[in-house]
């Protein structure tokens, strides 16, 4: 027999798209997940590239039952808590007509093509309007109706293209309709069934797509945005005067949006302080610890506190992260081992790899992930973290499972 043995291919690391409109924040938040390097100005446009940066998810590690540390491949591992490699990709303001190319919208959009989930930055403050410019007043739930409607445009764009040819090919034989769907959308990540579901929630699959109406097509490429690109709202500059009460609006009027507030801003300042050794800050609290009481900046610390942290429970920016891994994508950590006394891979290496997985996905599906060749020769699987229980291919594995796959040997 063949068991686990560090032959893992390159794992595609979670892809997080971040959009919004300029000045909403996008960048100071990349900077604060990551502490990247990214320029940021209070100006439309400040950022012309999708700039990318590496985040870090965090997740109860199974070394804490042991008497050794761990020995992360990738990320690192402190106090029991594993730092699990999310990628972010900062997608340059995008603007009422990005579908039809408006300020690159086409290109800016052509980036997202790959995200597994998209992060709204909007800008609760109200004092920037649809194109990042500073005004008075603005109501930031319209940010929301546009951006959606720019990502249903250019998906029906897409979707649509050349449709008359299409629909009189579909007439003659129908039961192609998911299959060909499934096509004009593959570069956007969709499958046979995300397309099935949409058009059997909208009754349309026994329709012949000839005879859809405009508002049907509308419909359906609204279903599919919200199935290819999941969005969670990031409800930014909320320690701003009036933020709360534009919040409330939303939350009113779109009570099923899954919404975090932050400061982006903040968590970069608190962290930049404690890069300085100014403070002491741990992303994710309420609080910090003072180490230079002589500088200056520490007033800023102090206001932060005052005016967020002591009213919010936390600049938001960890529990963003977060919700988007773990509730709302619904991952799972897996943890892969050789050895399941000691937790080790075939080099004694203690729980040197952590995958992000699908909520469902089996034991045999996960040694897939690991090792195409596993998955094809796979018998059973231990989990070491529950008396080495033998499980089955078909056994849903949970979170923070340490597995060994057993396989049998060419």
């Amino acid at each position: 027999m063949q068991s686990y043995r560090n032959t893992s291919k390159k794992e595609k690391v979670m892809l997080i798209g971040v959009i919004g409109k300029p000045s909403s924040g996008k960048s100071t938040l990349l900077n604060a997940f990551c502490m990247t390097d990214v320029k940021m100005g209070a100006y439309p446009f400040t950022t012309i590239k999708a700039n990318r940066g590496v985040a870090y998810v965090t997740a109860e590690c199974p070394c804490s039952t042991l008497n050794e540390s761990c020995s992360p491949k990738t990320g690192k591992c402190e106090n029991g808590n594993r730092y699990i490699p999310v990628e972010l990709l900062d997608v340059p303001g995008l603007v009422p007509g990005a579908s039809e190319g408006k300020g690159m919208g086409n290109q800016f959009l052509d980036e997202l093509r790959q995200a597994d989930i998209l992060i709204h930055v909007l800008d609760v403050s109200g004092t920037t309007d649809e194109e990042g410019n500073e005004v008075p007043f603005y109501e930031p739930i319209n940010d929301i109706k546009w951006l959606n409607g720019e990502l249903s445009a250019w998906i029906g764009n897409i979707l649509f293209k050349g449709w008359d040819r299409i629909g009189k090919k579909l007439e003659a034989d129908r039961t192609k309709l998911v299959e060909v769907l499934n096509e004009k959308l593959s570069g956007l990540g969709s499958t046979q069934v995300k397309i099935k579901r949409a058009l059997m929630q909208l009754g349309l699959l026994d329709v012949n797509p000839r005879e859809w109406s405009n508002d049907e097509k509308n419909q359906l490429t609204d279903v599919l945005r919200d199935n290819l690109f999941p969005t969670i709202i990031a409800a930014n500059k909320i320690d701003k005067t009036g933020a709360t009460e534009h919040l409330n609006k939303i939350i009113e009027e779109y009570p099923d949006l899954k919404i975090i507030k932050i400061s982006g801003l903040a968590e970069l300042t608190l962290r930049k302080l404690d890069e300085k050794k100014i403070i002491k800050y741990t992303p994710g609290s309420n609080e910090f610890e003072v180490i230079d009481h002589e500088s200056k900046q520490v007033s800023v610390a102090s206001a932060i506190k005052e005016k967020l942290l002591d009213v919010h429970g936390s600049t938001g920016v960890k529990q963003l992260l977060v919700t988007t891994i773990y509730d709302f994508l619904e991952l799972y950590a897996i943890y892969p081992v050789e050895d399941t006394t000691h937790m080790t891979d075939k080099d004694g290496r203690v729980l040197p790899d952590v995958f992000l997985v699908a909520k469902g996905t089996t034991a045999k599906q996960f040694a897939g992930k690991i090792h195409s060749d596993l998955a094809d020769r796979f018998i059973h699987a231990i989990l070491a973290n529950k008396n080495n229980k033998r499980i089955s291919a078909n056994h849903e594995l949970e979170h923070l499972d340490v597995i060994k796959i057993v396989s049998a040997v060419k």
